[in-house]
C-alpha cells in the first residue's frame, strides 16, 4: 500500500507539532491504551518512560520512511514478530490505534484537523496490517 502525498503531507504536518524529544505524548499513549486495554500492562515491565521514548523514536522512524514503502513494510513486520514474542496478541491493535488517535487530539488540539484524523487511520490500518503480517509469519497456528 503506497500512501498518497496529501496523506504523507498530513501525517508529516501533525508528527511535527509535537515538539521534538517530548515524550510525554508518548506517556500519555501509553496511559490512555492501559485505560482502554488493561490487559496489556503487564506486557510493559520496563519503566513507562523508557518505553515513550521507544514509540516516540518508532513513531519518527515511520514519519521519516512514508515515501518508502517496501522498506516501512518490511521493519514493521519485523516489529510484529518481536511484539508476538513479548505477549502482543492480534486483539491489542485496534486499542493501540485508538490510543494513537487520543495521543494527537489530545497534545495537538483543534490542531489536529479532521484531515490529519483521516491520515492517521489510513496510516495506523497499514501499520497493523503489516505488523499482524509480521506476527502472523512468525507465528505458527495452533
Amino acid at each position: 500500500m503506497n500512501l498518497d502525498s496529501i496523506t504523507i503531507r498530513q501525517l508529516r504536518d501533525s508528527a511535527a507539532l509535537i515538539p521534538t524529544g517530548d515524550h510525554g505524548p508518548a506517556e500519555e499513549f501509553y496511559r490512555r491504551l492501559f485505560e482502554l486495554a488493561p490487559e496489556v500492562q503487564p506486557l510493559f515491565n520496563r519503566e513507562i518512560g523508557f518505553q515513550a521514548k521507544k514509540f516516540s523514536e518508532m513513531l519518527a522512524w515511520v514519519i521519516a520512511h512514508l515515501e518508502q514503502p517496501h522498506e516501512l513494510a518490511a521493519e514493521l513486520r519485523k516489529l510484529g514478530a518481536r511484539h508476538g514474542g513479548y505477549g502482543v496478541e492480534i486483539n491489542h491493535y485496534a486499542p493501540v490505534g485508538s490510543a494513537l488517535i487520543w495521543m494527537f487530539q489530545q497534545t495537538l488540539g483543534d490542531r489536529f484537523t479532521p484531515e490529519m484524523e483521516e491520515a492517521w487511520l489510513e496510516a495506523y490500518a497499514f501499520i497493523s496490517f503489516e505488523m499482524e503480517r509480521g506476527f502472523r509469519e512468525k507465528t505458527p497456528e495452533a
